[in-house]
């Protein structure tokens, strides 16, 4: 018979090998982890615990005076929640809310194709508030642009000595530009105007900003040529006026014609009686416009006409932008500040120093859409033994899961992603708002942590507002209830609970791992069911630091879950532990057909392991297989399997005079052969069972 017993040397270094990774899996004795984790829960949701209560007249008076359109009449108090939101979107002002209008437009396209949605009672309650916060906003941001946009508008005009009124500042780019056509007496701006008007918005905007001026300097370009045909006198005189007109009207202003026949200094003078050079907006002007006039050289006069009041000009508009970009920033510093001390919001933290490491668009586009779109969350245990599990319901009793594999690579967990929003009850703490269940929250009620649909009432917001403090265990967060101060989320038994180590009631049981099982990570949304791979990777902090971080997707092929890790690949199959190769050993098992071989199931003893030379590396099937798979730098991955695998280890293994294999066994007239790194090899043979060792003689070639 072919099959023999292992040498037991070997096996004893791998089971040592076992207990070792085993003892650093378990945890210290503060902890005291069970040895197996908690049964799955299986659950099933409670529909009526996240079903909404409609909306009340005070919640409906709150949204009626946020959009500002009056009183809550009775023919709004009336309405069904649905109706109310049509009613918001067809009466608000969409100039001012233009993002709380589109999401009443949305959230009743939704109600309607499913009229029993919480949707629009959530809007009602606190969805509208948070849009018309952010309309604000933009609000502001919107003014800024229109006021840059008429100034913009107001001294190209005025460069192009045009007259404007209201209606042309105010209107829209391409209204401007034909309004330009119509009232311009210069042809090429005319022309150059025409073109533009046919064009698009960058068009517009290039011909107000850019092209105007350019046209306008030709039109007075080809005046003065003219002039010149009356003299040389009358041609300078002319340039002289004109770079005065462009000078005032780099301030906006159409120079009458009594100052261009001042004297470069008493046009300066006139220049600082006006407004517009009261108006700090322009101190680096009218600090030019003093020091030229300080300077008694009519040439330091001309110059600031000529140039430096423009310069001047652009350095005003370069400190007015550099000035409202370091306030947007810092509008962003205090947003990650207090997502950093806020602990729950670490999307938000890392999506603010993007946009702090980025451009001003970077932190314009955070300011107004990011933000609110990384609020999303999932709350991972850190208990050493079940870390890997996910806060989890989807109605009713909340609980912890690992979720359940099913015959295919990564699946979504569900019911596991939370919307971080702040306290209902407590500005500076937060609410977890389920993302599936809209307007529903984990809250405790009688000490048991649920997701329940909100009712609006100032009891359910304590209820279901939590306070972070750092991590009682040290690390990761952990929340209070604002409910029960002194209690926190933690989970026992799989089920969440409100808890204290007091012993009053079940969830304060096991006080000795209270603090652990009170810490959270709050880790990225929507994760995927924790497979026994990723399981094992959580929960084994020495096989973690040894093959790194996920580098691709988990694959399941024929019953075969795998995945790879920056340093090596985790597998794992029904009625295995997930275990560990790396390098050419990979493809070596592979081959082989991974847990099944010649159709016969077969498991991984061990994860692949440093051999006692401290040179290869091996990995041991059961012993029903009798296999093994060594690898040296020098030899390669090879296989070595029953009664030849037993001589060899009865010569001590790698360490004996044979080293490592240098071949898989194959096959030889009358029995089985594996061949040896030190020139032997050992041969079996199919009718004895003998096993024979033989050193291989090189023959030469003549």
């Amino acid at each position: 018979m072919r099959r023999s017993l292992v040498y037991s040397r070997r096996l004893g270094y791998g089971v040592a090998s076992v207990a070792m990774v085993t003892s650093l899996l378990a945890p210290a004795a503060a902890y005291a982890a069970p040895a197996t984790p908690p049964a799955i829960p299986q659950v099933a949701a409670d529909a009526a615990a996240t079903a909404v209560p409609e909306s009340t007249e005070v919640e409906k008076v709150r949204a009626v005076r946020a959009i500002e359109v009056g009183e809550a009449t009775d023919e709004w108090l009336m309405l069904s929640d649905k109706n109310f939101v049509f009613r918001v979107y067809d009466k608000i002002n969409p100039g001012k809310y233009p993002l709380t209008r589109a999401e009443a437009y949305r959230v009743y396209r939704i109600v309607v194709g499913t009229p029993d949605a919480p949707d629009a009672t959530a809007f009602i309650r606190t969805g509208i508030h948070d849009f018309v916060d952010r309309d604000h906003i933009e609000y502001a941001n919107r003014v800024e642009e229109a006021r840059q946009a008429r100034e913009a508008r107001q001294k190209a005009a005025a460069f192009a000595e045009i007259p404007a009124d209201a209606a042309m500042l105010d209107g829209n780019d391409q209204n401007f530009v034909y309004q330009v056509w119509r009232r311009s007496t210069g042809p090429k701006v005319k022309e150059g105007a025409m073109n533009a008007w046919g064009g698009d918005a960058v068009a517009w905007k290039t011909f107000i900003t850019t092209t105007i001026y350019t046209l306008h300097l030709a039109d007075q370009r080809d005046a003065i040529e003219k002039a010149k045909q009356e003299s040389e006198e009358a041609a300078r005189i002319l340039a002289a006026k004109q770079a005065k007109k462009n000078a005032a009207a780099v301030l906006g202003i159409i120079a009458p014609e009594g100052w261009l026949t001042l004297s470069d200094d008493n046009f300066i003078r006139q220049l600082l009686t006006t407004a517009e050079l009261a108006d700090p907006r322009h101190v680096e002007v009218k600090n030019a416009a003093d020091a030229a006039l300080r300077s008694s050289n009519p040439a330091d006069w001309k110059a600031f006409i000529d140039t430096g009041l423009k310069a001047a000009d652009q350095r005003d508009a370069a400190r007015e932008k550099a000035i409202r970009e370091e306030a947007d920033r810092q509008k962003v510093r205090e947003i990650k500040a207090k997502a950093e001390a806020g602990r729950v919001r670490p999307r938000l933290v890392a999506e603010a120093n993007a946009a702090l490491a980025g451009t001003p668009a970077d932190v314009t586009k955070f300011l107004s859409e990011t933000q609110y779109a990384v609020l999303n969350q999932s709350l991972m245990t850190t208990t050493p033994g079940v870390t890997g599990w996910y806060v989890h319901t989807g109605g009713g009793d909340a609980w912890i899961t690992p979720g359940t594999p099913g015959n295919a690579g990564e699946t979504p967990l569900g019911d596991a992603t939370w919307k971080v929003v702040t306290g209902l009850a407590d500005a500076n703490c937060y609410s977890f708002e389920s993302t599936a269940h809209v307007g529903s929250y984990l809250r405790v009620q009688d000490y048991r942590v649920k997701l329940h649909a909100s009712d609006g009432s100032a009891a359910f917001s304590t209820a279901a507002t939590w306070c972070p403090k750092a991590g009682l265990s040290g690390t990761g967060v952990s929340l209070e209830s604002k409910a029960l101060p002194g209690r926190f989320l933690r989970h026992y038994g799989a089920q969440l609970w409100a808890g204290a180590k007091s012993g009053d009631t079940t969830g304060d049981l096991n006080p000795h791992v209270f603090e652990v099982d009170a810490t959270w990570n709050i880790v990225d949304p929507n994760p995927n069911v924790t497979t026994p791979i990723m399981l094992r990777w959580h929960n084994d902090d020495a096989l973690r630091a040894k093959i790194g971080n996920p580098k691709a997707a988990e694959v399941h092929e024929n019953g075969v879950r795998l995945r790879d890790f920056e340093r090596g690949r985790l597998y794992w199959t029904q009625g295995t532990q997930p275990r560990m190769l790396a390098g050419p050993i990979i493809a070596t098992f592979d081959a082989l057909g991974r847990f099944t071989i010649n159709g016969t199931p077969a498991r991984l003893e061990i994860d692949q392991t440093t051999a006692p030379d401290g040179v290869g590396q091996y990995v041991h099937y059961n012993p029903e297989r009798m296999l093994s798979i060594y690898w040296s730098p020098t030899t390669g991955s090879h296989w070595v399997l029953g009664a030849i695998r037993d001589k060899w280890a009865s010569l001590g293994w790698e360490k004996s005079a044979l080293g490592y294999p240098t071949s898989d066994e194959y096959d030889i007239p009358g029995g089985r052969r594996s061949d040896f790194q030190n020139g032997y090899s050992i041969s079996w043979n199919a009718t004895t069972g003998e096993t024979t060792v033989f050193r291989r003689v090189v023959v030469p070639i003549n």
